[in-house]
């Protein structure tokens, strides 16, 4: 799986009009440029101006790509609320009106609220989303809108522990950059391929992708503008492949953004934690993970200070609270081979690990633990033992014995008797596959 076809392309928001001369299209097409220059304030003031701009198209489409602009571009900056407002703004999508009935608006706005409920940590809504707003695309003719829904469900996917679904979405991202699809940052589409591929290879395996992805330019700039976890996530890959001299011009490119951005907490966060990784700072980290408004890159600033704080025989009580806590943020987020991995980690430095944790499964198989659900997961999916220990980052004697309790509890005697009765046991999981 290769990163490089889709690092080539920098998207720009569609004009809203056909013309593409009313104010609305000029103010959108200048915050696009202030975007891509790294003029985040810029940005977002132009795009608001844009949704205030009076317009005579009779279908109100300027009003409403305007709004959804709006929203994109705060989502990437992490500013929620102000997100939900501009999509609110063009009223609920099904609610009547010209906007509800509008099927290609309706489509958009999905898309959209998926990618927003995504970035905002709600991973099971936002695939729900991500689907209903794919299947709407598609109906409407609107295939350069795909890319969100594909990112959305590959990022998910990855970290819910679904390898295979994945890297299936993955490679759709792949094909809508070869196909020219360009509603998502071409360093977001990038990224997201090769978290797959480190998932999937191994991270010496893809140390020559995060490379090239940390050394191209605007699309680098981009990508730390779009996910705040990029920059620290690329800094520490390279970091593990011994390039301390790339991760640092990571860190300076992420440093840069930022103090172009003073009043942008989610740029100064990923620096800061960037930072914090080259330089093993404790006190960078835990300022980083104060800073974080992304609960997924929070949850790994968290987890990074943990790390950091285990080096140290002094650090290491704090260090299990702080992995307890990075935890509990991945499993409210869904991130269950997030979960797994600190759950791993926590294990080295304390031998009863979140001993508050219920182990209440997010499944729909009640009888099983987090972990053993992930397990079960896996092994229904066909993965050996050894495939889905690299997955949630245990050894294989403990997969295996997960797995003797699993057939326990849910009354079966092999793999593949669970393998065929696992879509009756999790009735929630299989009601979320499709598309």
């Amino acid at each position: 799986m290769e990163a490089t076809a889709v690092i080539d392309r920098c998207a720009t928001f569609p004009s809203p009009c056909a013309s593409g001369v009313c104010d609305t299209a000029r103010l959108l097409a200048l915050s696009d440029e202030a975007w891509r220059d790294g003029r985040l304030e810029d940005g977002i003031t132009l795009a608001g101006t844009a949704t205030r701009i009076a317009c005579d198209a009779p279908t109100h489409e300027c009003v409403f790509h305007a709004h959804m602009k709006l929203a994109l571009l705060l989502s990437q900056i992490r500013r929620f609320d102000q997100a939900w407002e501009a999509l609110d703004a063009v009223g609920a999508v099904g609610a009547g009106g010209a906007m509800g009935e509008d099927g290609r608006k309706s489509a958009v706005s999905t898309l959209v609220r998926a990618q927003v409920t995504a970035a905002s940590g709600e991973l099971a809504k936002a695939v729900d989303l991500a689907k209903a707003g794919l299947g709407a695309a598609e109906d409407a003719g609107l295939r350069a809108w795909i890319p969100v829904g594909h990112f959305v469900l590959a990022s998910a996917a990855l970290r819910q522990g679904e390898l295979a679904t994945a890297i299936r979405y993955a490679r759709q991202l792949q094909e809508d950059a070869v196909f020219g699809r360009e509603m998502l940052p071409a360093g977001q589409s990038a990224w997201a391929v090769v978290q797959v591929a480190e998932a999937d290879r191994g991270r010496e395996k893809t140390a020559r992708l995060a490379a090239e992805l940390l050394l191209s330019g605007s699309v680098t700039r981009q990508l730390f503008i779009a996910e705040p976890a990029a920059a620290p996530w690329l800094v520490r890959l390279v970091l593990s492949a011994g390039d301390t001299a790339l991760a640092a011009e990571g860190v300076r490119a992420a440093t840069r953004l930022a103090e172009r951005n003073p009043g942008v907490h989610s740029v100064a966060s990923a620096a800061l934690h960037a930072a914090g990784l080259l330089e093993n700072d404790v006190v960078k980290l835990r300022r980083a993970a104060e800073l974080h408004v992304d609960p997924w890159a929070r949850a790994s600033a968290i987890e990074d200070l943990a790390i950091a704080l285990a080096r140290t025989e002094s650090g290491r009580a704090e260090a299990a609270e702080t992995y307890e806590e990075a935890m509990r943020i991945y499993l409210d987020t869904g991130s269950l081979r997030d979960s797994s991995r600190v759950r791993s980690r926590l294990r080295s430095i304390n031998a009863n690990p979140n001993p508050r944790d219920p182990g209440r499964p997010r499944s729909g198989v009640p009888s099983l633990t987090d972990t053993e659900y992930a397990v079960a997961k896996l092994a229904a999916q066909g993965f050996t033992n050894g495939q889905a220990a690299d997955q949630l980052f245990l050894s294989r004697h403990t997969v295996a014995f997960h797995l003797r309790k699993i057939f326990r509890k849910v009354g079966v005697c092999s793999r593949v008797e669970l393998a065929r009765e696992w879509s009756f046991l999790d009735v929630d999981g299989a009601a979320g596959e499709g598309i």
